[in-house]
């Protein structure tokens, strides 16, 4: 669009429905794994601690009652909480993605609009694609790591985008857009955790 008077170009702003980003992410079963007992890490190991804290509590006070008993409840509960509790959430977690992805690839498109994120979710066993929409003011919080950008949509629930995957605009400016909405920004790429 050119201004008449100075006949200078003045670019034209995207239209609300206009696609600003897209990314295709296609992550593994192992990927998806290593993820969610990241996410799961601070969960789990409180767990383990009350659990060892109460069973090791028992156990020392049964050691006033049965030496025997208290010793055992005191090793079962230190050994529980801090062995055998992550261990369970870590193969339960693996056992899930195994039923759920069967080996294959979880393909997702993320189209980054003015005020909305797209996400399809693309089943090559299903003849339609499963797509939801979100509002960045609904969006809880963005955490960025070295390879990944996790999209929470809530607490508990996020969307794992990798940075890789830009189809359309950089990574920094879908960072940047997320920002300018005042979505919680975290940074986390010095943590390593893309480990394979």
């Amino acid at each position: 669009m050119l201004n008449d008077k100075n006949m200078i170009e003045i670019p034209e702003l995207p239209s609300a429905n206009e696609l600003l980003y897209k990314n295709t992410t296609k992550l593994s079963e192992q990927a998806i794994t290593s993820f969610q007992i990241f996410a799961m890490k601070k969960t789990t190991w409180l767990i383990a601690t009350l659990i060892t804290v109460v069973f090791g509590g028992l156990g020392i006070g049964l050691c006033f009652v049965n030496t025997y008993i208290g010793v055992a409840v005191l090793i079962a509960g230190i050994l529980g909480g801090v062995i055998f509790f992550p261990y369970l959430v870590r193969s339960q977690i693996k056992k899930q993605n195994e039923l759920i992805f069967q080996g294959g690839i979880n393909v997702n498109e993320f189209e980054f609009y003015e005020n909305q994120l797209i996400v399809t979710n693309i089943d090559k066993n299903s003849e339609s694609d499963i797509f939801q929409s979100y509002l960045y003011k609904d969006l809880n919080k963005i955490i960025e790591f070295a390879d990944y950008v996790a999209i929470y949509i809530n607490k508990n629930q996020s969307y794992l985008l990798d940075k890789r995957g830009m189809n359309k605009g950089t990574i920094s400016e879908v960072l940047s857009l997320l920002k300018q909405n005042n979505i919680q920004y975290i940074d986390k790429q010095a943590l390593g955790e893309n480990k394979k």
